[in-house]
């Protein structure tokens, strides 16, 4: 029986030496990775405020605030913001509190060929309160859209470091 452990031990060892773990932006034997890939990306133009913070967001996130290398491939997105009411005052039956839903769908293509390699769509939420004020009402809807839009911005970079870390 003493033999048993042994035998076993040597067996997990090598059941786990098929197992691969690596860091997501680590650099592959290939030489192109997320690290490599993501500043390679181009971001299409905004069309209105939230998607501009949307993009800011993400470009920082990929290029971590340098220039991109040569545009390898194209990101298209298309984000669409909703409200709704969460609580109402019992008193004046106002809503007091809402809530922005941001839904972002998005395609990455090759740049070269036009083919699409990952298409997804993602969420995010965040509320504000409501005042009496309408500078503060104004400034809460802005932080939020902004919240949210940012959120999206880092949930798309980590979907396309993931899809290149795949590759």
């Amino acid at each position: 029986m003493s033999w048993l452990r042994p035998l076993a031990a040597l067996a997990v060892t090598l059941a786990l030496a098929g197992c691969q773990v690596r860091p997501l932006y680590a650099t592959p034997p290939d030489g192109v990775g997320a690290a490599q890939a993501l500043p390679a990306i181009a971001v299409d133009p905004p069309l209105n405020r939230p998607e501009q913070v949307f993009r800011n967001r993400l470009l920082f996130g990929l290029r971590g605030g340098g220039e991109g290398a040569a545009n390898a491939y194209s990101l298209g997105y298309r984000l669409i913001l909703g409200e709704a009411a969460l609580g109402v005052e019992p008193v004046t039956g106002t809503p007091a509190s809402y809530q922005i839903i941001g839904n972002l769908s998005f395609i990455l293509k090759d740049a070269r060929t036009g083919a699409a390699l990952v298409q997804d769509r993602v969420t995010s939420m965040a509320s504000f309160n409501r005042s009496t004020q309408d500078f503060a009402n104004i400034r809460a809807r802005r932080d939020a859209e902004d919240r949210v839009s940012e959120t999206l911005a880092e949930l798309v970079e980590v979907r396309l470091a993931a899809f290149f870390a795949e590759r």
